[in-house]
């Protein structure tokens, strides 16, 4: 049964509430409708008092009270929702009651990503990193393992956002003064601070593509030809691709704007034979740069 338009705009208020922007082919996708008619639903939404951001996509403002109330509202925490997800699991037998929560909550929230938090015990990590954003307070990252600086050291940041998949946090992190991203599996704890934020003005969010690397805007488009091996692969390490992928006769085309071609890089140079790349040129000079040095 196609969704009455009263819980479809429930749905997509709750969805743009979150913590990451949908592009328009994303909520097409979701909705099953034209772009035309998610476009009523979003003015109907601005019509109503909301605000929304439409930089790189579509979400609501989230400094405005009524946003925040109906997040509060509407939302559990990613904590709370994993408690009763667990909880549902357990239940044995199936029952109607209990395919209808299951319907729901798969509905309103990202439950893949809640189990990779939980098999890797990050929600202790998430709760308080969730708490220092409400509380506006900074946080100490214990030994923090950094890949770019190679090097394991306390970072004091300010926390001001979490990732779509919640696998990473948007900082802004005083000893470099810039806004960067930290891995959540890469702490070792996280410890809540008494010190309030004192860059709030500087936390801004960049362009960050599938492959989580960021950048102030989108780079180029890449299009790839994935076989059904390097599709697994692609979705298990970087789930959020999911959507930029339509299967294509037994094949799967890729086509992913990403802010540079490092990450996508390291994921094609792995799985060279099971990738055929479309476009652009410059990517694959790039890779062959990459493949030159390595054999040098």
């Amino acid at each position: 049964m196609k969704d009455t338009r009263t819980k479809r705009i429930l749905r997509l208020l709750v969805m743009l509430s979150g913590n990451r922007s949908y592009l328009m082919k994303e909520l097409r996708s979701r909705f099953d409708m034209s772009a035309r008619n998610i476009g009523r639903d979003l003015e109907l939404i601005e019509s109503c008092g909301f605000i929304l951001e439409r930089e790189n996509g579509y979400r609501l403002q989230p400094d405005r009270s009524s946003n925040r109330n109906l997040k509060n509202l509407l939302h559990f925490s990613e904590e709370e929702v994993s408690i009763l997800y667990e909880t549902l699991s357990h239940i044995e037998g199936d029952s109607p009651v209990k395919e209808r929560l299951v319907k729901k909550m798969n509905a309103f929230y990202d439950l893949k990503a809640l189990e990779k938090l939980r098999e890797n015990d990050d929600l202790t990590k998430v709760h308080a990193i969730r708490n220092s954003i409400e509380q506006k307070k900074q946080v100490t990252l214990r030994a923090y393992r950094s890949s770019n600086s190679n090097s394991i050291e306390d970072r004091t940041v300010e926390v001001f956002d979490f990732l779509g998949d919640y696998r990473a946090i948007w900082c802004y992190d005083i000893k470099s003064n810039s806004c960067k991203q930290f891995k959540i599996a890469r702490m070792q704890s996280v410890e809540l601070l008494s010190f309030a934020w004192r860059y709030e003005d500087k936390h801004q969010k960049p362009f960050t593509d599938v492959f989580r690397v960021s950048a102030a805007r989108p780079f180029t488009t890449v299009e790839l030809l994935l076989s059904l091996k390097a599709y697994n692969l692609l979705i298990e390490e970087y789930p959020l691709a999911t959507r930029c992928i339509k299967p294509e006769d037994k094949n799967y085309h890729l086509k992913v704007p990403v802010a540079n071609f490092n990450g996508i890089g390291r994921f094609v140079l792995g799985l060279i034979e099971e990738i055929e790349i479309i476009k652009p040129a410059r990517f694959r000079k790039y890779l062959k740069t990459q493949i030159e040095k390595f054999l040098k």
